[in-house]
């Protein structure tokens, strides 16, 4: 419910505004209201437009529930992102959200590196993010970019932002159907400011900077003003935090809080259980799998815990003869605690990574001839870098090979097939954005039906130009080395062009990632893609007052939108040739997007000053929609809001929205790629897997049963040598758009002369035929985790073979049935004069009840209340201005999530069997707050603000890490509603100088 008015008309309309949003959205207004204007400025307002509808008018009485987020609520907290500001608000912390953070560690749509913003958890691509009450284009890299990334706007250039909390695509069009975002930047100012802001965490890493300034002159007929960022965030690496390295099992004695972790007898302490290194696996005959596996002594104290071999010979006999300094490991209890898992290479590993942001945003309006013409432009850079590490592995023979042809360099001997399994830290990846937005328009009013009636007309462009840059693997050369039985030199590898070397992956050397210049030549290589996503399109819009009736004056908003949409994403050269090993390759995402629609607001004023009724009033808005690629649609949205009193006042929303799918959901390059099969098939090993407790008891039953894909496995099934085939591609002519339904029921209560008000939102919304793409080892998992298993529709979509493994997948987009959340949201807010200053507290609360998905009919997944989807999110906040003084106190809070019942239903049995201990696992997290304080000082035109964020230095919630229920980084949670606990307790400073 926040407004939009004419620049010239901001300062003194700011106090009235305030004031007035506690009328019909309390508690929601992130700021203390200013006094209210004063009769002399309030002749000089106009009609307003508030978020949520574009009928101009004179006061709030929208029925759409707003939350504002202001900046200088952001800047108490020691906030100096926007994706940080947006995030941690109550309608959006009740899900998992895309930051740095998790968009650096999994793949999500924009690319590593972005941040966006999705409401009620139902994805970015159903949440419209406006700038200025524009829609702003996507920014970001690779073939899946479709949302807005909140870096391009920075937090110093935004005054506030208005989150309308229910579907509103009759209104603002495709996207909005979980709500929209406006991002409302600094506007109007007259005269300059600069501003200095730094973080550190007191245990060091992820620091933040930011200098910003801005200049804007006033003047008869129209302004200008000039601003511009920089900022810098280092990385935080795993290394860094106690909490984020070293990922042990995390399991207690059954009814005890004892550990019961396998220990290393090297250090005493729990296991790690990171990514393995330095390994050469086993296979028999047949290739049957064996569980121990060669590991290098490369600290010389091996000895002091176990035997070089097994010491029963039986046992010994099943595996080759290796090199002096090779010990046999992992094949009992005792030889699983010293298995190397925690490379040197994992400290060094980005948990948020580096970024550098550069921005300057112009904006300007002029008066001329009774109209008045206006621009805005925005340029910004991002440029950030991920480290990271990985595995890889090539199959050979011993020296001596199967049936006496084997490879002549890896110095292990028997008829044996080998793996070795080195690491290496060349898997970083680096991504530089440079966004361009330009905005020019012409509005005024127009003398119709006896009112004035306002009329803006505009054109927009924007264009995302990136470019993103990876650390490779050449396929070509590592699977040159596979079964070779003599030297590949002289020989030219068929994709890269190599020259081929001979190269001993069972080296200890080579396992431990330590490579000659040569070999890496060889071996690795980086490669650069690019990403140009641009948008135009053209708006009009008309509104004002139809005629006056009994109840108030009848509004009404017509208008148009022009859009085109074009992505063009050219990977780099290696992938393009499918010869990036152990990725999937892609082609070409091209295409573009048409749309043009029409739409109508009206707002009629039903009933006023009757009994029961200080006013009624009814909204309606329809849109039509044409696209080219899906087809056109009708939305429809309906609102009525019922001022009962002063004090009491009932609101409600029902409407449709539709979502055309994305250009990359339809134009991804239909592609095929190969995927070893012990990156995406979670049938392997699993006698060995169950007894250590890395599988559920689910999962085991399903991969062995006879009636599930290619008639199961068997326990000791390590999988077939050959890669899987993965078929992906866009869904051109085969999906449909997505349709939604969404309603909102509220109360708002404001009794007079009290200070106090109090709101209650009821919201549902329910989407229809949804677009989404699983992944070829989500695709695996979903069907073996099923409780639907063998006969759920998605366990057609791969081949497995009882000899070759896992031959194809298919993972293309898809619609599935249907996605659903519901809730309640809560906001209170007291405002108080009291002899020594004034008093504000505010506090929003959501409780969602509902978190749906059905992939099919008859496969429904609800992850409420499991780990990463809290059913409860909130904050409190408190505020004291004395003077020049204000002191801040706030509180975020995340309630407990709880994944155990997952876990039971997928293990059996509540507890895991680890070496054939009986073990407890700690599934669920815990109630998680995170306190800020602040105090600011104005003097001079001066402004100081100084603080602690994460007061108590409150760590993410630790879990069990062999469950498979949630992700975690060390024993940590690894979810976005924690990132400010990533940090640690981290003190800020902020100097502001206004001239």
């Amino acid at each position: 419910m926040a407004v939009k008015m004419r620049l010239r008309e901001t300062s003194s309309l700011a106090g009235g505004v305030l004031a007035a949003m506690l009328v019909t959205v309390p508690a929601v207004a992130q700021t203390t209201p200013e006094p209210a204007a004063s009769e002399e400025q309030a002749t000089q307002v106009e009609q307003i437009v508030v978020t949520g509808s574009r009928i101009p008018r004179n006061e709030f009485t929208s029925a759409s529930p707003v939350q504002v987020l202001t900046s200088e609520r952001a800047q108490a907290r020691g906030l100096s992102d926007t994706a940080q500001m947006l995030q941690s608000s109550t309608v959006a912390a009740g899900a998992p959200q895309v930051n740095s953070t998790i968009s650096s560690a999994f793949v999500t749509d924009g690319g590593p590196g972005a941040a966006t913003i999705s409401l009620r958890g139902l994805g970015a691509n159903r949440t419209l993010v406006l700038l200025n009450g524009r829609r702003a284009g996507p920014a970001g890299t690779r073939g899946s970019v479709s949302a807005f990334d909140l870096n391009v706007i920075p937090q110093s250039a935004i005054n506030r932002i208005d989150v309308l909390k229910d579907g509103a695509s009759s209104i603002y069009g495709s996207d909005a159907v979980a709500g929209v975002v406006n991002l409302i930047t600094e506007r109007g100012r007259d005269g300059g400011q600069m501003s200095v802001f730094a973080t550190a965490p007191i245990d060091g890493g992820g620091e933040q900077y930011n200098i910003s300034g801005s200049f804007g002159k006033r003047f008869d007929r129209g302004h200008i003003s000039i601003s511009g960022d920089y900022y810098r965030q280092e990385a935080l690496r795993a290394g860094d935090r106690d909490y984020l390295i070293c990922k042990n099992q995390f399991v207690f004695e059954p009814g005890t809080k004892n550990r019961a972790d396998r220990i290393d007898p090297r250090t005493g302490q729990p296991t790690c259980n990171d990514t393995l290194w330095g390994q050469v696996y086993v296979y028999g005959p047949g290739f049957v799998g064996r569980a121990g596996r060669f590991q290098y002594d490369y600290d010389g104290d091996l000895g002091q815990h176990i035997p070089v071999r097994p010491t029963n010979p039986a046992v010994s006999a099943q595996y080759p003869g290796a090199p002096s300094g090779f010990y046999l490991v992992n094949y009992d209890p005792a030889s699983r605690g010293v298995v190397n898992a925690s490379h040197p290479f994992a400290r060094e590993e980005s948990i948020i990574p580096e970024v550098e942001r550069y921005t300057a945003f112009i904006d300007g309006a002029y008066e001329v001839g009774g109209v008045e013409l206006y621009g805005e432009f925005l340029l910004n850079r991002r440029e950030s870098r991920t480290d990271s590490y990985r595995q890889f592995w090539n199959y050979t023979y011993t020296s001596t090979g199967m049936g006496g042809g084997g490879d002549p360099v890896n110095g292990f001997t028997g008829d044996y097939y080998l793996s070795p399994t080195p690491v290496t830290d060349h898997f970083d990846q680096s991504q530089r954005v440079d966004y361009i937005r330009g905005v020019a328009g012409v509005r005024g009013d127009l003398r119709l039906f006896s009112n004035n009636w306002k009329w803006d007309v505009f054109a927009q462009y924007s264009r995302s130009d990136g470019e993103y840059t990876s650390d490779v693997i050449l396929k070509d050369a590592l699977e040159s080395t596979n079964f070779k039985t003599e030297s590949c030199v002289g020989q030219t590898l068929a994709v890269s062009g190599r020259k081929c070397i001979d190269m001993n992956f069972a080296d200890p050397r080579v396992l431990r990632g330590d490579l000659t210049a040569e070999e890496r030549a060889f071996l690795l290589d980086r490669e650069t893609g690019t990403t140009v996503y641009e948008q135009v399109y053209a708006e009009g819009s008309i509104g004002g007052t139809l005629m006056d009736l009994p109840a108030g004056p009848l509004g009404l908003a017509l208008g148009f939108h022009i859009r085109r949409d074009e992505i063009n994403d050219t990977p780099g050269e290696i992938t393009l040739a499918s010869n990036s090993w152990g990725l999937t390759g892609a082609g070409v995402t091209k295409g573009t997007e048409d749309t043009r629609e029409v739409y109508a607001e009206l707002g009629v004023p039903l009933l006023k000053d009757a009994p029961f009724v200080q006013e009624l009033d009814l909204s309606l808005s329809g849109r039509y929609t044409d696209t080219k690629t899906s087809g056109d649609a009708s939305t429809y949205k309906i609102g009525l809001n019922w001022s009962v009193n002063d004090a009491v006042r009932f609101r409600a929303t029902h409407g449709t929205s539709f979502r055309a799918p994305a250009l990359f959901e339809l134009y991804l390059a239909d592609q095929t790629s190969y995927l070893g099969q012990r990156n995406i098939d979670p049938c392997l090993n699993l006698d060995q897997r169950l007894a250590d407790g890395s599988v559920t008891q689910k999962l085991y039953n399903n991969c062995t049963s006879t009636a599930g894909p290619g008639g199961g496995v068997a326990g000791d099934y390590t999988g077939g040598n050959s890669s899987s085939e993965i078929v992906t591609g866009g869904g051109l002519g085969v999906l449909t758009p997505e349709t939604s339904k969404a309603t909102v029921l509220g109360v708002v209560i404001t009794p007079p002369n009290s200070g106090l008000s109090l709101a209650v939102d009821y919201f549902d919304i329910e989407i229809e035929d949804q677009v989404d793409s699983l992944g070829a080892g989500g695709i695996l998992r979903a069907c073996y985790l099923s409780d639907n298993f063998p006969t759920d529709p998605i366990c057609n979509q791969f081949d497995r073979d009882p000899n070759l493994g896992i031959t194809q997948v298919r993972d293309s987009f898809i619609n599935v049935a249907k996605q659903n959340n519901r809730g309640l949201d809560f906001t209170v807010r007291y405002v108080q004069d009291t002899r020594w200053g004034e008093l504000t507290i505010d506090s929003q609360t959501t409780w969602t009840l509902e978190n749906q998905t059905a992939m099919f009919a008859d496969n429904i997944e609800n992850p409420l209340g499991e780990v990463g989807y809290p059913e409860l999110v909130g904050n409190i906040n408190l505020s004291f201005q004395r003077g020049p003084w204000t002191a801040f106190w706030g509180f975020d809070w995340i309630g407990k999530q709880d994944s155990f019942g997952e876990f039971l239903a997928g293990n059996g049995s509540p507890n895991l069997t680890i070496d054939g201990r009986t073990v407890a696992v700690k599934a669920h997290a815990e109630f998680t707050g995170f306190h800020s304080a602040s105090l600011g000082y104005d003097f001079d035109n001066w402004k100081l603000i100084g603080g602690v964020a994460n007061l108590f230095d409150e760590k993410p919630p630790a879990a069990s890490t062999a469950i498979g229920e949630y992700s975690t980084v060390g024993n940590s949670v690894l979810a976005s509603q924690y990132n400010e606990a990533y940090y640690g307790r981290r003190v800020f400073v902020r100097i502001s100088k206004s001239f």
